[in-house]
């Protein structure tokens, strides 16, 4: 629901690390390892049919609400889709439905945004429950990190609204330095669905928040 906390920790999919099929295995073990609401899933698969993003998102929905987890689901994009499913939230982008919209179509819905550019971040943090900021850190196919002098930037522009550093985040390391430049929070995918054990993974990057959820 609007104005619940962001996850100190957001997941992103991927089907070349973990398959469809093993996620909400994968998805549960994540969640489990962290307290509740510390940890979401973005279920990020363009590419997929609308009732394969729909039976998906059905199944994550009940993984992460099952045996008081409080796991949020965020669909790409899709606001029918993540409404249909009841997941929590939508993660928007630049060239998609503007908040404004998708509040008005499903005021249910928390909203995230993905900004890249600092302009991005003074016009929509006013206007969702968290950003992802990215990337920070040198991603493979992503272009120039911002590094953490402009995500301190980028943290100070949102204001109150929480900010997720996405970019390179693969170790606690990475994760305590966005942390002390203001990021609420972090957002991965190799470093937590490529480890030998997700669940160890989680807990090693929320020890860079101090504040649990």
């Amino acid at each position: 629901m609007p104005g619940a906390a962001a996850p100190r920790l957001l997941v992103i999919s991927d089907r070349s690390l973990v398959p469809l099929h093993e996620l909400d295995e994968v998805f549960a073990r994540i969640a489990d390892a962290a307290p509740p609401g510390a940890v979401g899933l973005y279920f990020r698969e363009p590419s997929l049919a609308d009732a394969e993003i729909l039976t998906a998102v059905n199944r994550l929905v009940a993984v992460g609400s099952a045996r008081g987890r409080a796991a949020p689901v965020y669909v790409r994009g899709r606001i029918d889709l993540a409404a249909a499913a009841g997941a929590a939230g939508v993660q928007l982008q630049a060239d998609g439905v503007t908040p404004g919209d998708a509040r008005t179509a499903a005021p249910g819905l928390r909203l995230g945004y993905s900004a890249h550019r600092l302009d991005e971040v003074r016009a929509r943090a006013v206007e969702v429950e968290h950003l992802t900021f990215s990337p920070v850190y040198p991603t493979p196919g992503k272009g120039t990190p911002t590094g953490l002098d402009v995500l301190a930037e980028a943290c100070r522009a949102a204001g109150a609204t929480p900010v997720l550093a996405l970019g390179g985040i693969d170790g606690v390391d990475r994760a305590r330095a966005a942390a002390a430049a203001g990021a609420w929070g972090v957002a991965a995918i190799r470093c937590v669905l490529g480890a030998p054990d997700p669940g160890r993974a989680v807990r090693i990057l929320l020890e860079a928040f101090e504040t649990p959820i």
